[in-house]
C-alpha cells in the first residue's frame, strides 16, 4: 500500500512539473510560406532546424528561429526573409510559423570584363587598360526552382575562358548528396613565368597564345547537417605551354615537351556556423583540405600534396562595434612544384593587406589577419518607389569603417635569392571603408601600410575575412 501511495505522489509530482514546464515550450503546428514563387516548398523546409510537430523549449525555439533564418539568406535565394509566429488557438502552446520571403532575380546574362591580374591594384600599377577579357557569365542561380545553379561562361578578349558548370545540391530524397559538375577550357596571351623581387613577371605572346587548358571537374558532397559539408573532388587537366616560355623557365616543360597531364584529387571539410556568408558579423567558420596534384596515372606528371586549414572568428563586441580574426596554414610535401602551381601568398584570399602588389612564392605559410570594425550605418532596408519589383525595388544596405593588422610566415625550401619576404616575418596594417549591399556586393576601400613602409590605396570587392 505504501508503494502504490508513493507512486502516486511522484506521478502527480511529475506531472505538475510537466504542466509547468509545457508553458516554456513551443509545438510547431504549422508553417507557411509566402512569396517563394519560383523555389520549391521543400527546398525552403529544408534550411530550418525544426519540422511540423517538433515540441521545442521556448529558449531553443529563439535560437532555432534566429539560425534557421540565418540559413535561408545564405543559400542566396532570397534578399530578404522574415518570421512571423502566430499562436494556433485549436493546440495549447501551439505556434503556426509564417515565413515571408523576398526572391532574387536568379537568371543573370551578366557583361563580364575581368582584368589579367592576380587583383585590381596590381592591373592598376601594369598600367595597360588593353589587357581586359571580355564576354557574358550566364547564371541561373535556383534552376527549376529546386537550387540548381547552372553556369555559362563565354570570355573573350585577352585571355580566354569558355566553361559550363551545373550544380545539383540533392540527389536524394533525403536531401544529403549533391554533384557539381564543370567543364572548360582557356587559353591565354600572357601568363605568370617567374617571380622577381616578390613580384610577378608576366610573359606576353603578344597576338599569340601562350597557354591552353582543358579542365574537366566532378564534385559530390554530402550535407550531412545544415552547417557542415564534406567535398571529394576530382579533376582532370592537360594544359599546353608555349616553347618560349620552357625557354624562360624549364618549369614549363618536361622531357616529353610542354604538355602536363595530370589528374588531382581533393577532399575538404566546411563548418560554416557565421550569420551571413556575405558579410558575416557573428559565427565562426572552419574549412580543412587535402589536396593531391598528379596521381601518377600520367607519365611526367607534377607530383604535389599539400593540406590547408583556415579558421575564421566572428564576434560583436557592444553596440555597433565588431571584432573578425582569421587564421590560414598551409603545408605541402618537400619536393618541388613547378611554377604554375607554385602559388602561395598573394593569391586568392590568402595575402597581408598592404601587400597586394607582391606575392610570396612559399607553399608552407601561416597567415593571421585581424579585423576592428565600426558600423557608421547599420543595415537599412528601403523602398525604391521607382522599380515596383520588390526583387529590385526593396534594397538593403549598410556601411563599415575598420582598422586591420594582418601579419604572416613562410617557409621555402627552395629559396629564391632575389626574395626578401619569404622566410620572414611580414605584416601590414591600415584602415578601410566597407560598403555593402544586397545580391552579396562589397566594396572595401582601404590605406595601409606595409612592413617595407611603403603605402598604397586598395580596393577589393568581398569581404576582409
Amino acid at each position: 500500500m505504501r508503494q502504490i501511495v508513493l507512486m502516486c505522489l511522484i506521478f502527480f509530482t511529475n506531472a505538475s512539473y510537466a504542466e509547468q514546464d509545457s508553458k516554456n515550450y513551443v509545438i510547431v503546428t504549422g508553417i507557411e510560406l509566402e512569396g517563394n514563387s519560383v523555389t520549391k516548398p521543400f527546398i525552403i523546409l529544408r534550411e530550418l532546424d525544426f519540422e511540423i510537430g517538433d515540441t521545442i523549449p521556448e529558449q531553443e525555439w529563439h535560437r532555432d528561429l534566429k539560425t534557421s533564418r540565418e540559413n535561408l539568406l545564405n543559400t542566396s535565394l532570397f534578399n530578404f526573409v522574415n518570421f512571423e509566429c502566430i499562436q494556433d488557438s485549436m493546440v495549447n502552446f501551439g505556434v503556426i510559423l509564417k515565413i515571408k520571403l523576398v526572391e532574387r532575380w536568379y537568371l543573370w546574362p551578366v557583361p563580364y570584363f575581368l582584368y589579367a591580374d592576380r587583383n585590381l591594384n596590381s592591373w592598376f600599377e601594369a598600367d595597360d587598360i588593353t589587357r581586359i577579357s571580355y564576354g557574358i557569365d550566364l547564371t541561373y542561380n535556383n534552376f527549376m526552382g529546386r537550387m540548381h545553379k547552372l553556369d555559362l561562361t563565354l570570355i573573350g578578349g585577352y585571355n580566354q575562358d569558355y566553361g559550363l558548370s551545373y550544380n545539383i545540391p540533392y540527389l536524394t530524397r533525403k536531401r544529403y548528396l549533391g554533384l557539381s559538375m564543370s567543364v572548360g577550357y582557356t587559353r591565354d596571351k600572357e601568363i605568370a613565368y617567374r617571380t622577381d623581387s616578390d613580384k610577378v613577371v608576366y610573359f606576353n605572346g603578344n597576338s599569340v597564345f601562350v597557354h591552353q587548358s582543358f579542365y574537366a571537374v566532378l564534385k559530390p558532397y554530402y550535407r550531412f547537417d545544415i552547417r557542415n559539408r564534406v567535398y571529394l573532388s576530382l579533376e582532370y587537366n592537360n594544359r599546353l605551354f608555349s616553347d618560349s616560355l620552357a625557354v624562360l623557365n624549364n618549369d614549363f616543360c618536361n622531357e616529353e615537351g610542354t604538355r602536363f597531364e595530370y589528374f588531382s584529387l581533393s577532399g575538404i571539410y566546411k563548418h560554416d556556423n557565421r550569420d551571413d556568408h556575405n558579410y558575416p558579423l557573428d559565427g565562426h567558420y572552419l574549412e580543412l583540405e587535402l589536396t593531391k596534384q598528379g596521381l601518377g596515372l600520367f607519365k611526367h606528371s607534377p607530383d604535389l600534396f599539400y593540406g590547408k586549414l583556415t579558421v575564421d572568428f566572428y564576434s560583436p563586441i557592444a553596440g555597433a562595434w565588431y571584432y573578425a580574426s582569421s587564421v590560414t596554414i598551409k603545408l605541402c610535401n618537400r619536393s618541388k612544384p613547378p611554377y604554375f602551381m607554385s602559388q602561395g601568398l598573394g593569391y586568392g584570399n590568402d595575402f597581408v593587406r598592404s601587400y597586394e602588389l607582391y606575392v610570396v612564392d612559399a607553399m608552407d605559410f601561416a597567415l593571421c589577419k585581424s579585423n576592428l570594425k565600426y558600423a557608421i550605418l547599420k543595415p537599412v532596408t528601403k523602398h525604391l518607389p521607382f522599380i515596383r519589383n520588390e526583387r529590385f525595388g526593396k534594397i538593403h544596405y549598410a556601411l563599415y569603417a575598420n582598422v586591420y593588422f594582418d601579419f604572416a610566415y613562410s617557409w621555402n625550401t627552395f629559396d629564391n635569392p632575389t626574395s626578401s619576404l619569404q622566410n620572414n616575418l611580414i605584416f601590414g596594417t591600415g584602415i578601410g571603408i566597407d560598403f555593402v549591399t544586397y545580391y552579396d556586393k562589397v566594396l572595401r576601400l582601404e590605406y595601409g601600410i606595409n612592413g617595407l613602409g611603403e603605402t598604397g590605396f586598395f580596393i577589393h570587392l568581398v569581404a576582409p575575412i
